[in-house]
């Protein structure tokens, strides 16, 4: 029996987009605006979603500057079975401010702990409220963005 082999969505909006070109588990990667996310797989991308975060400081943002404009991707997402969160940081880099640079920037002047509990807070509001699965990937985030959606492939390809 021959396998067909999912076709890779990116969206073109994905300003350093993870490289899984020549990956032979995708039959091919497409570039295109997807109307929420930055990764999915064609066919499926009313099914499965996955919004990759860069940084903790990015994190930061959505739930401070961002934050109704990430409730509401979500919200537009509430018929999705799978809705993913891939953080390329771990949790312990969320848990210690001083791993990343919020400081520094002067973002946050007076409370180091004031950012954990920002970043803490609101992904607990997006998995409670929007059924939003939140993976703290590390350095592993991209072959676990690849899993996840290959895994979703073959639960939902038919």
């Amino acid at each position: 029996m021959v396998r067909s082999k999912p076709v890779l969505l990116v969206d073109s909006r994905e300003k350093t987009p993870y490289d899984f070109e020549g990956d032979d588990a995708f039959s091919a990667i497409k570039h295109t605006k997807l109307d929420a996310g930055d990764y999915s797989i064609e066919g499926l991308s009313h099914i499965i979603v996955i919004e990759r975060k860069a940084s903790v400081d990015e994190l930061f943002l959505n739930f401070t500057k961002d934050i109704k404009r990430i409730h509401a991707e979500f919200e537009r997402l509430k018929d999705h079975k799978i809705k993913v969160i891939m953080i390329e940081a771990t949790c312990e880099d969320v848990m210690n401010p001083y791993k990343y640079y919020i400081n520094q920037k002067g973002i946050n002047k007076h409370s180091p702990k004031m950012p954990v509990a920002v970043v803490i807070n609101g992904l607990t509001n997006l998995m409670l409220q929007h059924n939003v699965h939140v993976f703290f990937g590390g350095n592993k985030a991209q072959s676990m963005t690849r899993g996840i959606l290959l895994r979703a492939y073959e639960m939902y390809k038919e």
